[in-house]
C-alpha cells in the first residue's frame, strides 16, 4: 500500500518554463503548472518548487537573444529576471488563491551546518500559513 506523500519538491528548470527557441518566460506553460501544483494543494499535498528561469527572464528584459556566457553577464541577467520569474509565480499561484515565497540558496548555504538548519527551518515554517489567502492574514 502506498502513502501518499504530505510534501514534495518540484522541479521546474529552464527548458520547461521558456518558449522554445525564446529567451522569454511562457505564459501559458506557468498557466499549466501552476494549475497542476495548485491541485495537487487542494489534494493535501505541500509543494516546494525549486525553480530556474531567472536568466531566461532577464535576457528578455535587456535585450539578449543568446544566452551569456560569462559569469557577470549571467548574474545580471538573474537579478534582473528574478522579480519577473516570482511577479509571474505570484500572479499565476493567485488565481488559485495560493501564496508564494522565496527562498534563495546557495551551496555554501547547505555547507553550513548552521545556515542548512536555518535553511530547513525556514521550510518548515510554510505549513503555519496554511489556508491563508493573498492581502489577508
Amino acid at each position: 500500500m502506498h502513502k501518499k506523500p504530505k510534501r514534495i519538491l518540484i522541479k521546474f528548470g529552464s527548458g520547461i518554463l521558456t518558449r522554445p527557441r525564446a529567451n522569454a518566460l511562457d505564459d501559458k506553460q506557468f498557466r499549466r503548472l501552476t494549475a497542476d501544483v495548485a491541485q495537487l494543494v487542494s489534494g493535501g499535498i505541500e509543494c516546494i518548487i525549486v525553480s530556474s528561469g531567472a536568466v531566461a527572464a532577464g535576457m528578455r528584459i535587456v535585450g539578449l537573444t543568446e544566452r551569456p556566457l560569462d559569469l557577470t553577464t549571467g548574474q545580471a541577467c538573474a537579478a534582473v529576471g528574478q522579480s519577473k520569474l516570482m511577479h509571474l509565480y505570484a500572479s499565476m499561484f493567485a488565481k488559485h488563491q495560493l501564496n508564494v515565497a522565496q527562498l534563495l540558496l546557495t551551496h555554501s548555504d547547505l555547507d553550513s551546518r548552521t545556515r542548512h538548519q536555518n535553511a530547513k527551518n525556514t521550510l518548515r515554517r510554510p505549513p503555519l500559513c496554511r489556508g491563508r489567502r493573498p492581502g489577508r492574514s
